[in-house]
């Protein structure tokens, strides 16, 4: 009950990384760039501050994960995600791909076995599915992970994160934002990408920080926002287009930023978790794997009714607060049909 209750707050942290990335989809004319127009300014800031929203989602699924050999085999721990994760990726890009071909959005003579699994895999029939690649490829790393022995986890997962940082992260950072034509050859493979947030995610969840340390990470997450915000927003004026210099989950900006994010929301969750809100927060914890399966229904439905401008503030950050109560009720209605649950875990 007390390791229960530790983890506890990762349900909280869960329902805040969902929130975020469904935010970062309904301010997405921060894609549409604009010198003179003014909400691109407060795209630009809100894009910044709900970046977190997808490290967040990775370091959670290593979390979770991580011990996943006590409780299971190898065998049930891929069968377990097949039913969780890529049976209703595969069933929801199949049953938009339906749609499109019956809107005539996609040419019925453009079907074929090569098409379908060309577009399903590539995730260019529901664009906002782009991460389960990402999280493909993390289930198939966690067994690596998880098999390191707890003893030496701390010291392991340590030498990951500052050599991971150093040279895939850091070198190619400093390279870019100065200019330098300086080779940077070395990588460490193990915790590129989503990767790192495995490792990121486990140490920042396992140790009990004091309160330097947390200031510490409080200063350089602000730092990383900072950087975030102010550079994207100076290079992308300068150059007349969107400047991806401080851009990336796995960017310095993105690793300072999140790490604080997380042991933020941690020490908000322990709290949260254990007053009146707790049955509230684990009701929505119920959902938050529907809204980032459905919420491209909304996002796209939404805009086309003649009154929303997406461009607005209210649309931008107060879609999410109508979007998740409508996929709740939708998914809540779906589970209690046999067959179709199980595309709505």
């Amino acid at each position: 009950m007390k390791e229960k209750k530790k983890i506890d707050y990762i349900v909280f942290v869960s329902v805040i990384a969902a929130f975020s990335v469904l935010v970062l989809h309904t301010n997405k004319c921060f894609w549409e760039f604009s010198a003179t127009e003014k909400y691109w300014v407060s795209a630009n800031i809100i894009e910044c501050i709900f970046y977190p929203g997808v490290p967040l989602f990775f370091m959670i699924s290593g979390i979770t994960l991580m011990d996943f050999y006590e409780r299971y085999s190898l065998k049930e721990f891929f069968i377990k995600r097949w039913h969780k994760a890529v049976v209703p990726f595969i069933a929801w890009s199949l049953i938009i791909m339906l749609g499109k071909v019956l809107s005539h959005k996609i040419p019925r003579e453009q079907l074929s076995p090569h098409f379908i699994y060309q577009s399903v895999t590539g995730t260019t029939i529901v664009d906002y599915y782009w991460f389960f690649s990402s999280l493909f490829v993390l289930y198939l790393s966690m067994p690596l992970y998880a098999a390191v022995e707890k003893e030496k986890r701390r010291l392991v997962f340590t030498y990951l994160v500052g050599a991971g940082f150093a040279l895939n992260s850091l070198a190619p950072f400093i390279t870019g934002v100065f200019q330098l034509d300086i080779n940077t050859p070395y990588a460490v493979t193990s915790v590129m990408g989503v990767l790192i947030w495995v490792p990121i995610g486990w140490l920042l969840h396992d140790t009990e920080l004091s309160k330097t340390q947390k200031f510490t990470i409080y200063g350089l997450a602000i730092a990383g926002l900072l950087l975030h915000i102010i550079g994207t927003y100076v290079l992308s004026m300068r150059i007349g287009m969107i400047d991806g210099t401080f851009k990336g989950y796995e960017n310095v900006p993105s690793v300072l930023y999140s790490a604080g994010a997380f042991v933020l929301l941690k020490d908000i969750g322990k709290k949260v978790m254990d007053s009146r809100g707790r049955d509230f927060v684990l009701f929505l914890g119920g959902y938050t794997y529907p809204v980032y399966l459905m919420q491209f229904i909304f996002i796209k439905t939404i805009p086309l009714l003649p009154f929303v401008d997406t461009r607005s503030l209210l649309y931008r950050l107060g879609a999410p607060f109508v979007i998740v109560p409508m996929i709740i009720a939708v998914a809540a209605c779906m589970r209690k049909i046999p067959v179709v649950r199980r595309i709505v875990p």
